[in-house]
């Protein structure tokens, strides 16, 4: 009785992925086919010992569903978006991966697509949008503002109707955001994948019984995350007390520390333009990561999603590069132009997010909990052998995937 269903539960999970239609946004065509070459290599972990039957329908689901259909995205003269999809969708499960270069013109490439989608007869849609703009206004801290961060999620909702099934994204500012969407929401983190990372990376401290490594947030808001790293790492953490003194300033208060010798992991969401971490030099203001070097650590930084932008006429990486600090982040927003990686390899490598996405979109399309994923991957950091894989390759690109 239990083969019989296991069988029909298998054979239940192989009709829904031949209803699959993968779309990608113009902005993130260059990873597209990485993330369909992860996104096929998860359908074969997931489908183990098939027999020679279930071998040609895996092969058939791979050739025909897991590819990125064809579709035209252009602005006409006037910079109106124009979107077609190239293929017939009706009654298709679309799971749409975009990212976000330009916050405002591929918003609006987006709400295109999603109207294009409704009218187009779909079954669902699932949203992958690795990073989603406007979200770190999402209250009215000052008179007259607005609350950008439920504005996007409304605009999304309606351009996209009733079939949007789900939203995918990572490291949300703060997590109540989510209650800003009027459906499921999977907010996703990279902090597992920065475990690996840095397990990897320090490999000899880790060995030891008391690793000398320690876990900080540039401010109060960000301790969750710095928690959550620390607690994969199996290390303390602490945070600094930033506090706002304007739009788009801030200024932050450094305790006494005892952090010599010690390799020390500062943790944001987002880098905008590196002040917060690292002060801005052009005013002879430190930010956290010179006081701890000053204090003899050896610091590194990690985020989620690089911004990074200028900020009195001095870009992120100018600043990151002089604080000569290593730091990773992820793709959740794509390089800026082709060879951008290369050019910042010495100081910055990018962590690819597809291995999560893949398995992000298996678990949606045949009714799956992600839950039980993450929480077995978070177990296998804990454990005292790392079993990832760690591959770098020549421009600072990294994928992490489980062994």
């Amino acid at each position: 009785m239990t083969r019989a269903y296991d069988r029909v539960k298998r054979d239940s999970k192989f009709s829904t992925l031949a209803n699959v239609v993968l779309l990608h946004g113009r902005s993130g065509e260059k990873s597209q086919a990485h993330l369909e070459g992860m996104i096929k290599k998860r359908i074969d972990k997931e489908f183990t010992e098939p027999t020679p039957h279930e071998r040609e329908i895996i092969d058939g689901i791979k050739e025909h569903n897991l590819h990125f259909i064809s579709r035209k995205i252009k602005q006409q003269n006037d910079g109106e978006y124009f979107v077609q999809v190239g293929e017939n969708v009706r009654g298709k499960d679309l799971h749409v991966f975009h990212k976000f270069k330009d916050v405002n013109l591929d918003l609006v490439e987006l709400l295109v697509m999603g109207d294009t989608l409704k009218r187009a007869g779909i079954n669902s849609a699932t949203l992958y949008v690795p990073y989603l703009p406007y979200q770190r206004q999402d209250k009215k801290d000052e008179g007259r503002v607005p609350i950008s961060a439920k504005l996007l999620f409304e605009l999304i909702r309606a351009a996209c109707g009733p079939k949007l099934a789900r939203l995918v994204t990572f490291d949300l500012h703060a997590r109540q955001a989510q209650g800003n969407f009027e459906g499921p929401v999977d907010e996703l983190s990279a902090v597992p994948e920065f475990a690996a990372y840095y397990r990897d990376l320090f490999k000899q401290e880790f060995s030891a019984e008391n690793p000398k490594v320690r876990v900080y947030s540039p401010d109060a808001g960000g301790v969750p995350r710095a928690r959550y790293l620390a607690k994969l790492l199996g290390v303390a953490y602490g945070d600094f007390d930033k506090r706002r003194v304007g739009h788009g300033e801030a200024e932050t208060k450094f305790p006494s520390l005892e952090v010599e010798n010690l390799k020390i992991i500062m943790i944001d969401d987002i880098i905008d333009s590196a002040g917060s971490l690292v002060g801005e030099y052009e005013k002879e203001k430190i930010g956290p990561v010179q006081y701890l070097q000053s204090r003899g650590a050896e610091v590194y930084i990690c985020a989620t999603h690089p911004v990074f932008s200028k900020k009195n006429g001095i870009s992120a990486e100018e600043r990151l590069r002089k604080a000569n600090v290593p730091v990773i982040v992820t793709d959740s927003i794509p390089e800026k132009y082709a060879g951008y990686y290369q050019e910042q390899k010495d100081w910055l490598r990018v962590l690819s997010l597809d291995y999560t996405l893949a398995k992000a979109f298996y678990c949606n399309q045949v009714g799956e909990s992600i839950s039980a994923f993450l929480d077995s991957r978070e177990e296998k950091l804990k454990a005292k052998k790392l079993d990832f894989i760690i591959n770098t390759d020549a421009s600072g690109f990294v994928d992490v995937a489980e062994g």
